[in-house]
């Protein structure tokens, strides 16, 4: 359990780390648009007001693009994070179903894995942890498969990742009325797409690994049954 918290918090720790190159985009962007004004192949008859402009539009774009690459990095860090807490429960039942039975899958649906868990006593949706990570399970496949089923069930549970927050001086106001989602369509085509932040990344970390501190140290089920149930499983998602 331990080793998979471990794991789990590197995710965080190399957030950290990785995040860092986006720190100064501003002034990245300023840098850029400083470079082409200087380095502007005109000649005397070039208006300076022309090279201005052109600088300062083509800083907005590199500032937009590594805006949205800053936001898509929190994205796919909290869409890692998910899968790797999904492996490790499929990894764990593997590789304890293999010292009961001739077992040479190498993976599993996360489904067969819930009845494997159940049938031990340890129904992973009882669980503390398991509001969270319903919630985490919800975002990440918003940010996969965009304005869906995901996307409503997510509304749901945090509508405030889908409104729009807007400091008028000292006061934040949220503008209730603009889904921000259903403007840019994708949670990966605009930087407001989703408004999650890395709170809500340590949130899930902190879940996910307490997850783990919930499972019991010994958990038993009828061998019979536990077949009998995975076949029938088995054969509905054959279906």
């Amino acid at each position: 359990m331990e080793t998979y918290q471990r794991e789990l918090s590197l995710v965080g720790d190399y957030y950290k780390r990785t995040v860092a190159v986006f720190a100064d985009i501003e002034k990245e962007a300023e840098k850029y648009a400083d470079q082409l004004f200087e380095n502007y192949p005109g000649n005397e008859d070039t208006d300076p007001a022309f090279v201005a402009d052109f600088a300062g539009d083509k800083m907005l774009e590199k500032y937009e693009a590594l805006s949205l690459m800053k936001s898509n990095h929190l994205l796919m860090t909290i869409s890692m994070l998910y899968h790797m807490w999904e492996q490790q429960l499929i990894r764990f039942t593997i590789r304890e179903m293999k010292q009961y039975f001739f077992f040479e899958r190498k993976e599993m649906p996360l489904t067969h894995v819930q009845i494997i868990f159940r049938l031990h006593e340890v129904d992973i949706l009882k669980t503390r942890a398991w509001t969270k990570l319903r919630e985490l399970k919800a975002l990440v496949n918003t940010i996969k498969h965009g304005d869906g089923d995901s996307a409503d069930k997510l509304r749901k549970i945090r509508p405030d990742f889908f409104k729009v927050h807007m400091f008028d001086g000292s006061e934040l106001h949220i503008i209730e009325e603009t889904d921000t989602l259903e403007l840019c369509e994708s949670a990966l085509f605009g930087e407001f797409a989703l408004q999650v932040s890395e709170g809500d990344l340590h949130d899930y970390i902190n879940a996910a690994k307490g997850f783990w501190d919930e499972f019991p140290e010994m958990a038993h089920s009828n061998k019979e049954l536990l077949i009998k149930e995975l076949n029938n499983a088995s054969k509905q998602t054959d279906l």
